[in-house]
């Protein structure tokens, strides 16, 4: 990953907010497209939900378990980044699931630890505000793609109009558990939802995977609570294990490694129902997995008709 460690003075290239999946495709469309983007992005590692905790008792996946690919677009997509095929189409990253990105993120200009304050339009294009007081300029478009409540913060003051349309989107909150066990559970390496729990999966059971924990990551549905995002990860673990022992029968052995992640816009329960949102005139794109739907190939989908539409100047102003 090259950084760009100075603002962009002169830039009249593409700025794209957000590193996970939808601004990653976009970025790596126009980039092969011959067209100068910098992405941003507040959190340390690019990927988005496709993301893999790494710690001192090894790795666990504990955004997306695993992609799902319907469309032969994203396939030969995940295909060129070198994903593991798995059973019923699913691919796997090796060791985690963010290292399907590694080839396209070392050859992008990414911000790392860059959280977007604001976005500022001027004569000569767009302008990029970071927290940290930094500025970025001039870009001739933007493309915001955060979760829909933070990209409706971003451009509520500069397109107002699209406020309206990002409001209609529901995302719902999940809470992720990743724990390894002194001894192996008797559960398949994959178990489908039950009462509170969305999904569990044994991180050794995954395809070209070289390790031999009894290590699982755990995800609830949002009906399991704990809205508060203050809630400590301490106290929220051992209930999450607390439920996932009732659902499957179990008495659970001792863990040696337990924490908790929340996902706070984890996916949309109620999406935009097209690609992305965006205003020709000022030259800024909104989209997201969140637009279409809630699995990582939505995302594919938004990033990809973005960068369409940019190359083609076809977008639709609303």
């Amino acid at each position: 990953m090259r950084q760009a460690d100075k603002p962009l003075e002169h830039s009249l290239g593409i700025a794209i907010i957000g590193a996970g999946i939808t601004g990653l495709t976009a970025a790596d469309h126009l980039v092969k497209a011959g067209r100068d983007v910098a992405l941003f992005d507040k959190g340390r590692g690019s990927g988005g939900r496709i993301s893999t905790r790494r710690t001192e008792n090894g790795v666990f996946d504990h955004g997306a378990p695993e992609l799902q690919a319907t469309s032969s677009a994203f396939r030969d997509f995940l295909s060129s980044l070198g994903a593991v095929a798995g059973e019923c189409g699913s691919k796997f990253g090796a060791p985690g699931m963010r290292s399907i990105f590694d080839p396209l993120i070392s050859q992008l200009v990414i911000n790392q630890g860059a959280e977007v304050a604001g976005l500022a339009r001027e004569s000569r294009g767009w302008v990029v505000r970071l927290t940290n007081g930094r500025s970025f300029a001039h870009f001739h478009t933007v493309l915001v793609t955060a979760p829909a409540p933070q990209a409706q913060a971003l451009v509520a003051a500069v397109a107002p109009k699209l406020v309206r349309d990002i409001e209609t989107v529901r995302m719902q909150p999940v809470w992720t558990c990743l724990v390894e066990f002194d001894t192996a559970l008797p559960l398949p390496g994959k178990l489908s939802g039950r009462c509170r729990v969305l999904r569990a999966d044994r991180m050794a059971s995954k395809p070209a995977r070289d390790d031999t924990r009894e290590a699982w990551v755990i995800h609830m549905r949002p009906e399991f609570g704990l809205e508060d995002t203050g809630v400590d990860r301490a106290i929220v673990a051992p209930l999450i294990l607390e439920a996932f022992g009732e659902a499957y029968g179990l008495a659970l052995p001792k863990a040696r490694y337990l924490d908790a992640h929340r996902w706070r816009y984890a996916f949309a329960d109620q999406p935009l129902g097209r690609p992305f949102l965006g205003d020709a005139q000022a030259g800024l794109l909104v989209g997201g997995d969140w637009t279409l739907g809630r699995r990582a190939e939505h995302g594919f989908e938004s990033g990809l008709e973005m960068a369409k539409a940019v190359l083609s100047r076809e977008v639709v102003s609303v």
